[in-house]
């Protein structure tokens, strides 16, 4: 189970193994700014934690408290790869300029967020959010001559905007299960790779070679986040996946008040394939006999596994589970691009 880092991190939460293909999910802490980066990688299922979910004042305190910072700062030079550290003097003082830029960011989120009334609010009382609060009024008196260019808001934005500035210094917890991982490997543990993604491939290589899959016959299942107190309550392997996808898209085996509860578990993997989110639906996989498999069925894995997303209908064409109303709407009540979106090929 997760539990709070501080830095690049990777934890083998699933492995699996049958006819010498491994299928493994991961749990990884990287810098924000690799995602992009990450996400390149179309061999891998992920879903991580989103900045439209997470509260302003937690996404406030983790960067204060586990900033980013990078881990080498190298010199200018052109070209992708910086070969040589800057000095240990500019080394001190560029991390210092780092961190001025990200208490600056924490006054930007802060007050697009409404400020201390609206976080006190959002937090419903917590302790933790009233310690924030006081921790950035001190922040806001080493920067007056920001606070003074700051307009205040009568009610603040929606965290989909605030967290946003907050990115560059923050950490970022990512679900990925693949059974592909050798170009990965070569790719990202090297010398001439962003130092921050070489260290994440190394941590996760390292998880791996540690790790002992579990070998898999026919109709087993790869659940990540599934553990033996769920299949004492929960028998049907469908209904076990479809666990294992709500708390894939949770990031996290427990709801996000930090409880265990397969109701709202089942609640969110329903909502998640009502709104047409199919890609937590594509962690958990099933051996099928022979005939029955293959790599329609198998997603992005090797094809001896099925993903669970393959067996839900209509899991590759949304419009197909909205009415052409909602479409409309969507697209701003233009008919021709309805028209247009409708007429394309499946």
């Amino acid at each position: 189970m997760a539990t709070e880092r501080t830095s690049i991190s990777a934890e083998v939460v699933a492995d699996s193994f049958h006819n010498r293909s491994r299928l493994t999910t991961f749990e990884v802490v990287m810098p924000r700014f690799l995602l992009p980066e990450f996400n390149t990688h179309r061999d891998f299922s992920r879903n991580s934690a989103s900045s439209r979910a997470i509260p302003v004042w937690k996404r406030l305190k983790e960067v204060l408290e586990k900033p980013f910072v990078p881990l080498q700062f190298g010199k200018n030079k052109a070209g992708m790869q910086s070969a040589e550290s800057v000095s240990e003097e500019d080394n001190a003082a560029s991390r210092h300029n780092w961190l001025v830029g990200r208490d600056v960011a924490v006054l930007q989120a802060f007050f697009l967020s409404g400020g201390t009334a609206q976080i006190l609010k959002d937090s419903k009382g917590d302790p933790r959010a009233e310690e924030l609060c006081k921790k950035i009024e001190d922040l806001s008196y080493f920067f007056r001559d920001v606070i003074t260019k700051i307009k205040p808001i009568k009610i603040g934005v929606h965290k989909q905007h605030a967290n946003r500035v907050l990115e560059p210094y923050s950490y970022h917890t990512v679900i990925v299960t693949s059974s592909v991982w050798k170009n990965f490997y070569a790719l990202r543990a090297s010398p001439l790779a962003q130092p921050e993604i070489q260290t994440l491939a190394i941590a996760m290589a390292r998880a791996h070679t540690e790790s002992v899959p579990c070998q898999l016959d026919e109709g087993g299942w790869h659940l990540p986040f599934v553990f033996d107190e769920d299949r004492k309550e929960v028998s049907d392997p469908k209904r076990l996946a479809r666990l294992s996808s709500a708390r894939c898209a949770r990031v996290s085996y427990l709801t996000h008040d930090g409880k265990r509860s397969l109701d709202a578990d089942f609640q969110m993997a329903d909502s998640l394939q009502i709104n047409g989110h199919m890609s937590p639906f594509e962690h958990p996989a099933t051996i099928l006999p022979k005939g029955l498999s293959g790599l329609w069925y198998s997603g992005n894995f090797t094809s001896c596994w099925t993903q669970y997303r393959k067996m839900l209908p209509n899991e590759n064409d949304f419009s197909r589970m909205i009415t052409r109303e909602s479409l409309l709407q969507g697209l701003e009540e233009d008919e021709t691009l309805v028209n247009f979106v409708l007429s394309l090929p499946n």
